[in-house]
């Protein structure tokens, strides 16, 4: 492929085309061109194209040359999102219009450094114990290991405040959205026979097959085990239970505290409450509408609705009348309404009314 072509996939990238592929090849690149970050000046495009040459020149395999000058049209700006980090990570970043201070994503590394990936307005990479972590444009992130031997798992940890979501590709694939007010510790490459994260809060789980590495998250003393399938776990301390619903394949939910277990398949949830766990059929659509932007409230208590609207808009719901808890709401909306025009929708169905006083919402019976 011609020098132009490569600098016109280059620019199709810096204008917001072909963002999808990151593969190893990639990463390898990004590896062998980190000294750009070293230097106290930006990178060079024009001398990256020659180390990118030059690398190629010395590959002794034809098919992976070829992908190699393929990735090399995504590597160059990628690769200025290392010097960019390099060098400023010590500074103040501006953060992106849509993100506020109080909402954002974190991530711990292994050294307890603690990132806010959201500051970052376009795409960046960051090197951990020898994988490479993309963040792609704040609202995603990506781990690609590269062919480094670990000894023991290094593990990083994703939280997702108030108000947000966020997406995590695993460096097996697998594919994990994480609610609000939740977080999730995982290794940064899976060491073993086993790969297992731990979670808190609530997360969809889209697992990449492994049939020699079974894949389980933890969440307090209960274990969801999965080969290749998608799921979903509500593990909200606010809430009195533990949720799993699975969307598709089969997994295996145990409390080793007590002995039991129980495989689901899909359509089916296991809740786990007071150290006993239950089955039985639900709505999966219902349970993951967070995922596509919907609440989902079917025959819901009204404390249990504030739960759901305390995270998400970061409000405090108070009820002065006890009672008023009980009251049952069934109704779908959009999450990305206004606070006031979902409390205006449960008003009009429900014996009750809201009185909104910043982050403090009381609510009263209509007597």
């Amino acid at each position: 492929m011609e020098k132009e072509q490569l600098h016109k996939k280059l620019d199709d990238f810096l204008s917001g085309s072909n963002k999808e592929k990151v593969d190893k090849e990639l990463f390898s690149l990004l590896v062998r061109m980190d000294e750009c970050r070293k230097k106290a000046t930006p990178p060079d495009k024009d001398r990256m194209w020659e180390q990118v040459c030059r690398t190629l020149k010395h590959s002794r395999r034809r098919e992976l040359v070829r992908r190699w000058v393929v990735a090399a049209a995504i590597v160059m700006p990628l690769t200025v999102g290392i010097w960019f980090y390099g060098h400023h990570s010590n500074e103040v970043v501006p953060m992106s219009e849509n993100v506020g201070k109080r909402h954002q994503v974190s991530l711990t590394l292994n050294d307890g450094r603690v990132l806010q990936v959201q500051q970052w307005s376009g795409d960046s990479v960051i090197q951990e114990s020898g994988t490479g972590i993309l963040v792609s444009a704040g609202q995603q992130m990506i781990y690609q290991a590269e062919n480094v031997q670990l000894e023991e798992e290094i593990f990083n940890t994703l939280s997702v405040p108030r108000s947000t979501e966020y997406q995590v590709q695993l460096s097996d694939g697998t594919r994990v959205w994480l609610n609000s007010e939740s977080e999730l510790r995982y290794p940064v490459d899976f060491v073993g026979t086993e790969r297992k994260v731990f979670l808190k809060g609530e997360a969809y789980f889209q697992v990449a097959k492994d049939a020699t590495k079974p894949f389980r998250v933890m969440v307090n003393d209960m274990q969801v085990e999965a080969l290749g399938t998608e799921f979903n776990i509500n593990a909200y301390r606010d809430d009195d239970c533990l949720r799993t619903t699975l969307a598709e394949g089969k997994v295996r939910v145990s409390y080793p505290d007590t002995r039991q277990e129980c495989i689901l398949v899909a359509g089916e949830q296991a809740v786990l409450k007071e150290g006993v766990i239950t089955t039985g059929q639900v709505n999966v659509d219902d349970i993951i509408a967070w995922k596509k932007g919907r609440f989902v409230f079917s025959d819901m208590s009204l404390e249990a609705i504030a739960h759901q609207l305390e995270r998400w808009y970061d409000v405090e719901i108070r009820f002065d009348d006890t009672v008023a808890k009980y009251y049952r709401f069934t109704g779908v909306m959009k999450r990305y309404n206004e606070l006031e025009q979902v409390l205006g929708l449960i008003e009009e169905t429900t014996n009750v009314r809201f009185k909104v006083e910043g982050q403090q919402v009381k609510v009263f019976r209509n007597l």
